[in-house]
């Protein structure tokens, strides 16, 4: 009558050493997942993750020239930022360098990215090579770049708007035509990137909707309104997003053509960070304030985008 009772015995230790079995190789693939994580993480800690805390502590404490000493202020930098002027004037020349950057670089590469696809076409891949090259130039050799070419004496661009008739300003010492002078570096550094893009998603519509708009009649501009900029919508949208946070995070171009003048007309959220941080009297707890209310900006503003233009998206 107990025979059966060894065979039960047996049967439950194996299923108990098969569970062993099945949680170390689950345990053993799990330490191998890490471990090939391992540097990763380990370079986002130093260099993302502990910065972001430390910043966060700066933020909330007035601290001495050389950080000899710290005092708690609480949300006292914070308060101080709304109520100083020369803040609300960096976010009224970032929110205008802002539109500007994005609207004409958009529009520009969506113009190009049609015309590479339809007219130019056969252009040769040298006329193409120029038009991608500036996705590889920095920040840095575009500004020494624009600089020369906006020199009020030996710059290109006035000498060949003397051609013309026509006066050239000067540029970078203008408060009219800095924050503009240093839109135009930016968007010429973002067009071959935004091109690329743009041409991918062009490139990407089926074929069969032209074809069938030209059986019906459609002309090039029909088609290009009516299939072509409704199909990119998606495109458009990853590019707005894009542009939108590259916008509020440019610093190299402002600091090399104007750093931030003339008279604060370039001096942008994120220069000023800089500038309270890194130059003259260093006020680190003030500037990490600014840096989290730059950080909820853009995250207010990418909100928006997918709330609003997100729900505007045509996907095929």
């Amino acid at each position: 009558m107990n025979h059966s009772l060894p065979a039960d015995g047996t049967d439950l230790e194996s299923a108990k050493a098969r569970d062993r079995t099945r949680r170390r190789h689950k345990a053993r693939a799990a330490i191998e997942g890490y471990l090939y994580l391992a540097p990763t993480l380990i370079i986002l800690t130093i260099f993302v993750f502990i910065p972001i805390f430390t910043s966060f502590r700066l933020s909330l404490n007035r601290i001495a020239p050389f950080g000899s000493q710290m005092i708690f202020v609480g949300i006292g930098n914070y308060t101080r930022l709304l109520a100083d002027p020369e803040y609300w004037n960096s976010f009224k020349v970032s929110l205008i360098f802002m539109v500007g950057v994005v609207i004409a670089g958009i529009a520009l590469a969506v113009f190009l990215a049609i015309a590479l696809s339809y007219p130019l076409k056969y252009l040769s891949g040298l006329h193409r090579l120029l038009i991608f090259v500036p996705i590889v130039i920095s920040s840095a050799v575009t500004g020494v770049l624009f600089r020369w070419i906006y020199h009020p004496v030996v710059g290109y661009l006035n000498y060949a708007l003397s051609l013309v008739g026509i006066e050239g300003p000067n540029w970078l010492n203008s408060k009219e035509w800095a924050l503009v002078a240093v839109m135009f570096a930016v968007i010429w550094r973002q067009l071959g990137f935004n091109v690329i893009i743009a041409l991918a998603g062009i490139q990407n519509i089926d074929a069969t909707y032209y074809e069938a708009a030209k059986v019906d009649g459609a002309n090039v501009f029909h088609r290009i309104r009516h299939i072509t900029l409704p199909l990119l919508s998606p495109t458009l949208f990853f590019l707005l997003i894009i542009n939108v946070i590259n916008s509020l995070q440019v610093f190299g171009e402002i600091n090399i053509l104007t750093e931030g003048g003339p008279g604060g007309a370039t001096n942008t959220l994120l220069y000023s960070i800089y500038y309270d941080a890194f130059v003259g009297t260093p006020l680190r707890g003030y500037a990490s304030a600014q840096a989290y209310l730059l950080f909820l900006f853009i995250l207010f503003v990418s909100f928006i985008q997918f709330k609003g233009v997100g729900k505007k998206v045509h996907y095929q």
